[in-house]
């Protein structure tokens, strides 16, 4: 694929709105309501807020030369910790993670085109993977066009479905802001577990790092789009939640299948499923074309380690990490295992975020010459600040995903919808004898790929450059 950087800050935004924009979003704020009552759109704000620390230590690396590289996640890590294996320790869940994710999407794709076609809804979503495997394979310019050309049509009919809802709030909905005994006895207590569950629906908002090699002025437009992306998120969940309350009574919430649906269609006039069908195809299919970004690009990083992950293709065939990708998003959809490999969706991504987070706050004291070389510069005292709250934020959703079922946790995602391919018993299932199961066998896997990739540079004599290389030759 071409290494050419014809791309700016709207293809950025796009992409990392790809996920955080699923077809979730239309059914906000169900499950979390229960958490928050009607105070529930001020924990997106807050979740918001809190998410920006971790969204702001994605910024400060893609303020230095790492940017122009690919594998962020990698060599944020390795770089600040003085440790490739630890950097590929890190980066390797987020590539299982993303590629669970990508099969959950394209199996909820193809049950959808299989209703209206002759395919079995396996062959439908084998289909609908190769259709975005293409897209990718055509080149990151292409990719990151048609990710616009879908999310800015949807993004922009949200806005439209939250602005006639606005109209139609009801104010007395949100009196009293916490109607029942243990609401009121620890509202504060409220606002932070329904926090908490708000921050599962930002997962992938990172796609848009991906793109930073192929954007023009990388570390100067990736970072700001970056945050645009993650705050545009946040807002988006804010307004809908607002407009959902505000329209359906708390106590009638429940009943509701699309809440933020619902409520935007009664105020235009029209059928829910009006507004549901074909938004929900168009953003579970944006959301599948920014989340092939993630794994792709990550496995290009961790070329150093695993030689041949970055080798260059003519436009239409897909690169090794691609063909990687599609492959284990492939195998687990043909295997009918998307069920037990979104058991390794959570963990996964949110190890990654606390990693990074961890690795900005000291990277002033571990290495200044990096830290200097970052455009979007912090005191050291705020760096530090900064870093562990965005680790404390991830943390504390990492600790949600090992000790509630998958079931739930999986539920606060905006890929929400496409749980329904898999039954329901698969999820509903102890975190110790799912989750921590499969992140272990997980990173067993990745060990042994450590060794081999070991000993095949030993047998073909492949030299590592220093580790400072990736930002001192910048």
């Amino acid at each position: 694929m071409s290494r050419a950087r014809p791309l700016g800050r709207r293809h950025v935004v796009a992409v990392a709105l790809g996920l955080p924009l699923g077809a979730g979003v239309f059914a906000l704020p169900r499950g979390v309501e229960n958490l928050g009552g009607p105070a529930t759109p001020i924990a997106y704000l807050v979740g918001t807020l809190a998410l920006s620390a971790v969204a702001t230590a994605y910024a400060v690396y893609l303020s230095s030369p790492l940017a122009t590289r690919d594998g962020l996640l990698y060599l944020a890590v390795s770089r600040t910790w003085g440790s490739r294996r630890l950097g590929f320790l890190v980066a390797w869940p987020a590539v299982g993670a993303y590629a669970a994710i990508l099969a959950a999407l394209v199996a909820a794709l193809g049950r959808s085109f299989a209703g209206v076609s002759p395919l079995s809804p396996t062959v439908a979503a084998l289909t609908v993977l190769v259709a975005v495997v293409v897209v990718h394979a055509l080149g990151p310019a292409v990719a990151a066009r048609c990710q616009l050309l879908v999310t800015g049509p949807l993004l922009l009919a949200l806005l439209v479905m939250a602005a006639v809802g606005l109209t139609a709030v009801a104010p007395d909905n949100f009196a009293p802001l916490f109607p029942t005994p243990t609401l009121r006895t620890n509202p504060l207590g409220a606002i932070r577990t329904t926090t908490v569950a708000t921050l599962f629906g930002f997962v992938g908002f990172e796609a848009g790092a991906a793109l930073s090699p192929a954007v023009r002025d990388p570390r100067r437009t990736t970072p700001r789009a970056l945050l645009v992306g993650a705050v545009v998120a946040g807002l988006v969940a804010a307004v809908a939640a607002t407009v959902a309350l505000g329209v359906i009574p708390w106590t009638r919430l429940v009943f509701a299948t699309a809440p933020f649906a619902d409520a935007a269609a009664s105020g235009l006039g029209v059928q829910t499923a009006t507004l549901l069908g074909p938004g929900t195809l168009v953003a579970t299919f944006g959301a599948a074309l920014a989340t092939a970004w993630l794994p792709t690009r990550t496995l290009r990083g961790l070329a150093e380690t695993v030689p041949g992950l970055d080798r260059e293709t003519p436009p239409g065939v897909p690169d090794p990490a691609l063909a990687v990708t599609g492959a284990l998003a492939g195998a687990v959809v043909a295997l009918d295992a998307v069920g037990p490999a979104l058991y390794l969706a959570l963990p996964g991504v949110f190890i990654g975020y606390a990693a990074l987070s961890l690795s900005v706050a000291v990277l002033p004291s571990l290495r200044p010459a990096l830290s200097s070389r970052c455009r979007l510069s912090l005191p050291p005292a705020a760096l530090a600040g900064v870093g562990l709250l965005g680790a404390l934020v991830a943390g504390s959703v990492l600790a949600a995903t090992l000790t509630r079922d998958p079931a739930t946790s999986l539920g606060y995602t905006r890929f929400a919808p496409a749980l329904a391919v898999v039954d329901g018993a698969v999820l509903v299932r102890d975190p110790l004898s799912s989750v921590v199961p499969a992140l272990l066998l997980w990173e067993l896997a990745g060990v042994v790929v450590l060794a081999v990739a070991a000993d095949y540079r030993a047998d073909r004599g492949v030299e590592r450059p220093p580790l400072d290389t990736a930002y001192e030759d910048e």
